[in-house]
């Protein structure tokens, strides 16, 4: 049976409305598709080579942000003289470059060897470059919730509840046997208080509360116990990490993170020059953030551009007229890890020669910690079972070629003493002497 001439006519317009839509999304999927990889790779690699230094993708450094640049050109200039050589064609007076000109001098670009489709390569990973998605981390518990951290509450909830189901069972009974005892000619029963009638109970069934205080003692002290091995520890899995708020608040995440994840991937050497040197690793001046911060003055977020600006206070540094007012204040940075004024501790003995990351004992300090904190607990306990297990590496280490000599040796008197050492193919800290109680309190 054919259908009526309007649910025809609705029909075919509902296919045609159908089809346009599809025909739509599916040029929209076309052009949306992801950008050349072998083309953004080439500008990427162009870009990291020759721009860098000076530019950035999207946001301002030492020269203006690349991203939207080509368009600007668009019809005001030859863009590709004047990346590849910028003072040259400043000289012809073209507008668009002396206003750049006069909003960046005395900075120079420098003239650049790259042909126009290396120029047109370099723009095109500009323009389809997207900041990396920063991973969230979840601060705290990550994953299924852990019940056990409420059954203490649950545990105090019933004990309250047997607590009133017992003082009302042991009322009633009381009255019971109160009006039996009347009941008998005896009379009601003597009044006395709860203290008095627990006590006439405790006595009644000696065994039973033996045994109930012996295991209150037991689980008192051995609550004590574990308190006091937490004493004066501020990190590590027992207690909440030491961290104080700092008067900047300096991200060591997006600071020595990886590249690969939107970070800086500055070395941390750079910034605590003197762990490889020194005793300590050292609170880096501000005149070692200025070697950046001049350039850069805004953050990746509000926040940032924010505590930026506290780094220019504190220095002395006016961002617009690109000097030093000479008006300085000093940081007072917050000690973040602290040991005994007994315990001997250098950074260059582990750094240089234990060849030890910096990470070992400052936790993931390059990828979850947007302020310091003190990570590990830095326990003699802690400390102890490092040089137990941690392994000294040998192999191209020169401070240990007398160490390697002695053991490898025929005619050094000990060698066979030294020698054992070598039986499982390794050497500890420990069998270095790092158990001996010099090493940290001389």
């Amino acid at each position: 049976m054919p259908l009526p001439a309007c649910i025809s006519r609705r029909s075919t317009g509902s296919i045609r409305t159908a089809f346009a839509l599809f025909l739509s999304l599916s040029l929209s999927a076309a052009f949306a598709q992801a950008p050349d990889a072998a083309l953004y790779g080439q500008g990427e690699k162009l870009f990291k080579g020759n721009c860098a230094s000076c530019h950035k993708v999207d946001v301002k450094m030492t020269g203006p942000a690349l991203k939207g640049a080509k368009a600007k050109w668009e019809g005001k200039g030859d863009i590709y003289a004047w990346v590849q050589n910028s003072q040259a064609y400043l000289k012809t007076g073209n507008e668009m470059a002396v206003k750049i000109w006069d909003q960046y001098k005395p900075t120079v670009m420098t003239p650049v060897a790259l042909s126009k489709e290396e120029i047109d390569a370099v723009f095109y990973y500009v323009e389809n470059w997207a900041p990396p998605v920063a991973k969230t981390e979840v601060k705290g518990h990550v994953g299924p919730v852990d019940e056990g951290s409420n059954s203490w509450l649950w545990l105090v909830i019933l004990a309250l509840l047997f607590l009133v189901v017992g003082l009302s069972l042991g009322g009633v009974k009381r009255s019971l046997a109160s009006a039996v005892s009347e009941a008998e000619g005896k009379g009601p029963l003597p009044e006395t208080t709860r203290m008095q009638r627990f006590r006439a109970w405790a006595w009644e069934h000696k065994v039973f509360m033996s045994f109930v205080g012996l295991f209150i003692t037991v689980w008192v002290i051995l609550a004590l116990w574990d308190a006091a091995w937490v004493v004066g520890v501020y990190g590590g899995d027992e207690v909440p990490h030491y961290k104080p708020e700092q008067p900047i608040l300096f991200n060591h995440t997006l600071h020595a993170g990886k590249a690969d994840q939107g970070n800086l991937n500055i070395n941390c050497q750079y910034c605590h020059s003197s762990a490889e040197k020194s005793k300590h690793a050292g609170i880096p001046s501000l005149n070692v953030c200025m070697n950046c911060h001049k350039a850069v003055s805004a953050g990746r977020t509000p926040e940032g551009t924010a505590e930026i600006a506290k780094i220019y206070a504190h220095i002395g540094w006016d961002p617009d007229k690109g000097q030093y007012t000479g008006k300085e204040e000093p940081v007072r940075w917050v000690k973040v890890h602290n040991l005994p004024d007994h315990a001997f501790f250098n950074h260059s003995t582990h750094v240089a020669v234990g060849k030890l990351e910096c990470q070992e004992c400052h936790g993931p300090i390059d990828q979850q910690m947007d302020v310091a904190e003190q990570w590990s607990p830095l326990t003699m306990g802690w400390c102890i079972n490092c040089h137990n297990v941690k392994e000294v590496k040998m192999d191209g280490n020169g401070y240990y070629d007398e160490v390697m000599a002695r053991l490898e040796g025929d005619t050094v008197l000990g060698h066979r003493e030294l020698k054992q050492y070598l039986e499982d193919g390794k050497i500890t800290v420990k069998e270095l002497g790092g158990w001996e109680c010099a090493k940290c309190h001389y």
